[in-house]
This record gives C-alpha cells, structure tokens and sequence, in this order.
C-alpha cells in the first residue's frame, strides 16, 4: 500500500469497511490490510429479478422457466428433455394451404407442384432433374413449298403467294377464297368447276295411227336428272331431237313439232311413201338451275298435227341432252 505520508513504520491512514465488505491487518508491513467482500445471498438477489412476456420466476425458488400460454389450440409443450417442442399434425396445417396461378396443391396428400397451362403452344416441360424446363427455340425455320421466310423478325415466315393481281377485276370480289382443313391441316382451294353432260336416246314403235289434223300431243317421254355436284348448283341447257317415221299415201301429209313446228312434209305423187322421217333438233327454252344433288324430272311431249290423206306414224324417236354448267 502506497505510504500516506508516514513517517515510520506505522501508516497513520484509516480503512474504514462498508456494507459488505471486511477489512482486516493492522496496515503494517508484517500485517497488512486485507480488504474482502462476501457473496451476497441469494435472498438479497432475487427481489431484484422479474419475468416478462414468455418467461416465469419463481422467487421463492429463483427458478426461470419459458411460459407456455393456456390460449385454446397452442401445441407448444416441454419435451422429455424439457426443452421446448411444438408438433402440429399435417391435418391441421393443410386447410390452411391453397394455390393460385401458376400452382397446384393437392389437399389430400399436401403435394404443392407447378400448374402447366394445356393452351395450345405452351413449351414448357418438366425437366429430368423435375424442374420447369422450356427448350430453346430455333431462331429459324426451314421451310417447304408453299412457304417463305426463316421466322425471324426481319423475314418472317409467310405463304409464298404471287405479289401481284393478274386480272382486270376486283380481288376482293373475284378472289377465290383458300381455307385451311381443321382435320389434315391443310390449305385446300375452292371445289373445282366440273361441266357435265348426260344424254337419253328412246325409240318407241306405233300400229300406224293415224296422224291428228291438229297438232296434238301423242306421247309424253319422262327423264330424271340429278346435280351430282356435292358443292355447286348448275345451271342446265337442255337440246332436244325429234324423229317421227311417217307413211304417207298419195296426196297426204304430216307435221311433226315440240311446242312449234320442226317438219312438215306431203306426198303429192301417186304411190305411197313408206317411213319418211327427219331427225330435227332445236334447244328449248328452258335453261334450269339445280341445286347441289338436287334431282328434277324433264319431259319431253312430241306433238303431231296437219295430217291429211290417211297419214300415219309408226315409230317416234327422242334424243335429249343436258349439259350441266357449274355456278356459284
């Protein structure tokens, strides 16, 4: 201890114990002062000590402790080796899960995955290590006829159609149109325009009656047609033929017509003449528009007149033709 001033071997300092402390010696070299303190006990310790939130103290023990809440539904609880443990069953955390866009979740096994759109287009994959996977994309394409292009930004993939019009007339109402088939994929044109023709030849024999002295009708020949065209009506044109065989005696004659007299013929000599006949043509007047695979019935009903002298027939024959013209 530094000396305080004293002049021999006895310091004239006083050392003075305060609350808890002791002192001890007499201050001199051979006993010196000892200056001690004593562990407080513990009940001058522990008024000193609270708990707050989620602790506990006991004072009269001294013993901390976690506080556990009484709250209804807390899971927490002192494991076996009193630690804290808390254990919430999946029954109970997976009501409170769901998934929004881009997500699925299956309540019932508590699996989260990711949602893949099924829109026509969508690339992306799961990969093989089960990660979302979208192939890199070509930044060209090669392409076959009908196409042009490589797809990228400057030269974009298009229909390798002509650039030009050749025609004098609209292609906004001229143009035929060009459709894709949804069931091959691919582009189809218009239905062509196929032309068609049908013809019917009928010969038919009499027991020579004899010819009316007026124009009358005397057969009716019936004919069915049908527009076969599965896509286009067709505008019919309709040429009829006529042959009648006459027998004229002497100083007779005959017409024969179809709605207007075709032929008329006389015998102005002294013997009979024996199966006269001219196979006469003409296009009636009667131009037909038939839908697709429509069907119509056509007759044909020759007409005999101007028969004078005993005349008589003994054979018509009928040649009739349909030329089918697309339209539409």
């Amino acid at each position: 201890m530094a000396r305080c001033g004293c002049g021999s071997s006895l310091c004239n300092c006083t050392v003075t114990a305060g609350e808890g402390v002791t002192v001890t010696g007499s201050g001199t070299i051979a006993n010196p002062y000892i200056v001690s303190s004593a562990t407080p006990p513990c009940s001058v310790i522990r008024p000193c000590i609270s708990a707050g939130n989620g602790a506990s103290y006991n004072q009269a023990t001294g013993v901390i402790t976690a506080r556990l809440s009484t709250d209804p539904g807390n899971p927490m609880s002192f494991g076996n080796d009193g630690g804290l443990y808390a254990s919430v069953p999946c029954s109970q955390v997976r009501p409170c899960i769901s998934a929004t866009n881009g997500a699925a979740y299956n309540s019932a096994t508590g699996v989260i995955t990711a949602d893949l759109s099924q829109d026509p287009g969508n690339n992306i994959v799961l990969g093989t290590d089960s990660g979302l996977f979208v192939p890199t994309g070509a930044a060209t394409v090669s392409v076959d006829c009908g196409l042009t292009g490589n797809g990228s930004a400057g030269n974009p993939l298009t229909v390798n159609a002509p650039t030009a019009w050749s025609f004098p007339c609209a292609i906004a109402t001229n143009g035929s149109a060009i459709v894709c088939d949804t069931t091959t994929g691919q582009l189809k044109g218009e239905p062509p325009y196929t032309p068609r023709y049908i013809q019917f030849v009928e010969t038919r024999t009499y027991p020579n009656p004899l010819v009316p002295a007026a124009t009358t009708t005397v057969d009716s020949f019936v004919y069915n047609i049908t527009n076969t065209d599965p896509c286009r009506a067709a505008m019919i044109h309709v040429s009829t033929e006529l042959d009648v065989d006459f027998v004229l005696p002497s100083n007779s004659g005959a017409s024969m017509s179809l709605g207007e007299e075709l032929w008329y013929t006389a015998n102005t000599g002294a013997a009979t003449i024996t199966d006269t006949h001219n196979q006469v043509g003409r296009t009636r007047n009667q131009t037909l528009s038939l839908a697709p695979g429509a069907a119509l019935v056509v007759t044909v009903d020759p007409q005999l007149g101007r028969g004078t002298g005993g005349a008589t027939y003994n054979r018509i024959q009928v040649n009739e033709r349909f030329m089918f013209f697309p339209i539409g």
